[in-house]
């Protein structure tokens, strides 16, 4: 049995996403207790999770992939091509935990042939030496994400880790916050500030894959997706590597087999991956 929590505004993706999951999901998951979705953190979301948490539920947070085409966002979320823009369908929390995901490369070599961005980035990637005098760029998640994660707000959790990176490195530290209409940082491509660094730090933002990919090391939470490329040490900042090609890419094989189109979530390949 499965239950997807609706989110009320026409314009929502969910609108789009949540009757594909219904056709991939509702006569594969035949399990006695329900099995909840949610498209990302909006609305009630975030409480309504709590509540199926303390029944002893699982959940599942749709969003964006990790991999692949971007949603045009703002004002209005609509889908650019279907047929190469992929969602990520993570059990009880933002991320996936790709720990004993399967090492299979098939679904990466056909990001592969759809020439995306990141994938190019590392079949082109040349390790190389971390800049001792580089600045650590400072990449924090929304409140939205900040709230659920920490239960704090988002300049909270940004006052915290400034601390901890100071406690342990005199580095200048770079501010770049996600971007959205309207501020500094719209449409400033985050290469312009991965250059010169020598970490990027964050929670769960997903600047993570671009700083590995680009060879910068990263400071993330132990959820985030980006864990195993990095370290959620910050007595270590000082003495961070880049990640190795080989890395890399059994990363992103890993990553290729937690996402997936709308077309194969409705086919049930999504499913398969998944039960």
């Amino acid at each position: 049995m499965i239950k997807c929590h609706k989110i009320s505004w026409g314009h929502c993706l969910s609108n789009t996403v949540f009757p594909v999951i219904e056709q991939g999901f509702k006569n594969r998951w035949t399990t006695e207790k329900p099995i909840h979705f949610f498209w990302g953190l909006g609305a009630f979301n975030v409480p309504d999770m709590r509540e199926v948490e303390a029944k002893g539920l699982d959940y599942y947070i749709i969003d964006i992939g990790y991999i692949g085409v971007q949603i045009h966002r703002y004002p209005i979320p609509k889908i650019k091509d279907h047929s190469k823009t992929y969602f990520r369908i993570c059990k009880n929390g933002l991320h996936d935990d790709l720990t004993d995901v399967t090492t299979d490369d098939t679904r990466y070599k056909k990001l592969l042939n759809e020439e995306h961005e990141i994938i190019k980035q590392i079949e082109n990637y040349k390790q190389k030496e971390v800049p001792k005098d580089g600045h650590i760029l400072h990449t924090p998640s929304s409140n939205g994400v900040c709230c659920y994660m920490h239960n704090c707000k988002q300049h909270s959790w940004i006052h915290w880790s400034d601390e901890q990176i100071k406690k342990y490195t005199d580095k200048r530290i770079e501010f770049r916050n996600k971007p959205k209409p309207g501020n500094k940082w719209w449409k400033k491509n985050i290469i312009e500030d991965l250059k010169g660094a020598s970490a990027l730090v964050t929670n769960m933002s997903l600047s993570a894959i671009d700083a590995a990919v680009y060879g910068v090391p990263i400071i993330c939470h132990n959820s985030n997706v980006c864990a195993s490329l990095g370290t959620n040490d910050y007595s270590k900042i000082n003495e961070l590597k880049t990640p190795t090609q080989k890395e890399l890419k059994l990363w992103a094989t890993k990553a290729a087999n937690r996402q997936f189109t709308l077309a194969e979530i409705a086919d049930g390949t999504a499913h398969e991956y998944l039960k």
